[in-house]
């Protein structure tokens, strides 16, 4: 596994160190002192408390380097453990993950359709009481429960300001209700975000400049700058749906209008394709899904509604990549579950083409290690970071 860059002025020197210690490990207390740049003392008061805490163990010695060899440090993936719930009108996924980032449970039950908030909070609430129960975690372990959505969110007051799909939801206040329904701490954040995180926490990352790109509904994007999470003004920076893209008449559309599952479904009826797919209607990401096999399947049409969605994709990408010098970017969300090769590849190719430094370095493309649920993941791991090891770029 590749070794994360962990940025040393970013949180407290705990924070720092855990961190360290978990994207690392197993690290000597010589070594963490050198990364750090801390003193020996400092480095044994912050590993002590850290393990008087159960979060760091000693795992065994390294090599020697000609004296003593050294004892080394690594997380205890059971000491802690978060969930993460991810939102959807279609359904809903919760995932629990222990300290190392590891998944460790994951379940899926029918999205929010309807419902009503409140009912809906005692339901979440409900799943993820049971889930722990089901996996023998006790709560006085769990360190909170992160919820993500699509955004724009207001993170300060923990509620959802829009979403076409959850309409129901405008201006809840999610995160203290189901604080005061699961009896734990709950962290509300953008599903985009959430899925780079993810990325990084899981130790999947090498990177200086990484975007997860995440498709489900809508398109957004999370973007990390040595692992941490760039925000914006308000919380709600990497919305790639809304870049401006040409359409077929030649206007200029937001990207989802194009792109997402349901700009495909509808693009498909247009060209009278709906009934050859055998579309049904009732559901846009299940007729988007049926288009998606039926182009892994090779079927032309099928393939080139694909293909026209992933090049618009691949304009946006490019922007985002120009703009924050990417040196790898990550393909999340259960849009990109059948056809994601294909999107890897178009996205790919044109930055390989029009990328604007191309030749002082490549940008990795790649589909995430937990694609369809990986907003979930990353909701669960921005608890542990946020709880543990707190890191920010001072952005609110």
């Amino acid at each position: 596994m590749a070794k994360q860059r962990v940025s040393l002025a970013s949180g407290t020197s705990r924070g720092v160190v855990l961190d360290l210690i978990r994207a690392q490990g197993p690290i000597s207390r010589v070594a963490l002192a050198e990364a750090t740049g801390l003193t020996q003392a400092t480095m044994s008061t912050v590993v002590r408390q850290l393990m008087t805490e159960g979060l760091v163990i000693e795992s065994g010695r390294g090599e020697s380097t000609g004296g003593k060899p050294p004892v080394m440090l690594d997380v205890n993936p059971s000491s802690r453990f978060a969930v993460g719930v991810q939102l959807g009108r279609e359904s809903i996924t919760y995932v629990a993950i222990n300290l190392a980032g590891a998944i460790v449970g994951r379940t899926r039950t029918l999205g929010i359709g309807t419902t009503e908030p409140q009912e809906m909070i005692a339901r979440l609430a409900s799943e993820v009481d049971s889930m722990l129960v089901g996996l023998g975690i006790e709560k006085a372990s769990v360190v909170g429960v992160g919820v993500v959505s699509p955004g724009p969110l207001d993170l300060a007051r923990g509620v959802i300001l829009h979403s076409p799909h959850l309409s129901a939801w405008l201006d809840v206040p999610v995160r203290e209700m189901l604080s005061n329904a699961v009896r734990l701490p709950v962290i509300l954040d953008n599903d985009a975000t959430a899925a780079a995180l993810g990325d990084f926490w899981g130790g999947k990352l090498d990177a200086r400049a990484h975007a997860t790109v995440y498709m489900g509904s809508g398109i957004g994007a999370g973007v990390l700058i040595d692992g941490i999470v760039f925000r914006g003004a308000s919380s709600n920076a990497g919305e790639l749906g809304q870049v401006m893209i040409a359409g077929p008449d030649g206007a200029d559309y937001p990207l989802e209008e194009l792109a997402n599952p349901g700009a495909i479904v509808r693009r498909a009826r247009e060209l009278g394709e709906d009934a050859r797919l055998a579309l049904g209607g009732d559901d846009e990401f299940d007729d988007f899904r049926a288009i998606a096999m039926a182009a892994v399947r090779g079927d032309g049409g099928a393939s080139a509604l694909i293909q026209e969605s992933a090049e618009r994709l691949a304009t946006a990408v490019l922007t985002l990549a120009n703009l924050f010098d990417l040196d790898s970017i990550s393909l999340a969300g259960p849009a990109f579950a059948i056809a994601g090769p294909t999107y890897v590849r178009t996205v790919l190719r044109r930055l390989e083409r029009d990328f604007f430094v191309r030749t002082q370095h490549a940008v990795r493309v790649r589909l995430s290690t937990d694609v369809t649920d990986a907003a979930a993941v990353g909701g669960a791991a921005l608890v542990l970071q946020t709880e543990l090891a707190p890191r920010t770029m001072g952005l609110s």
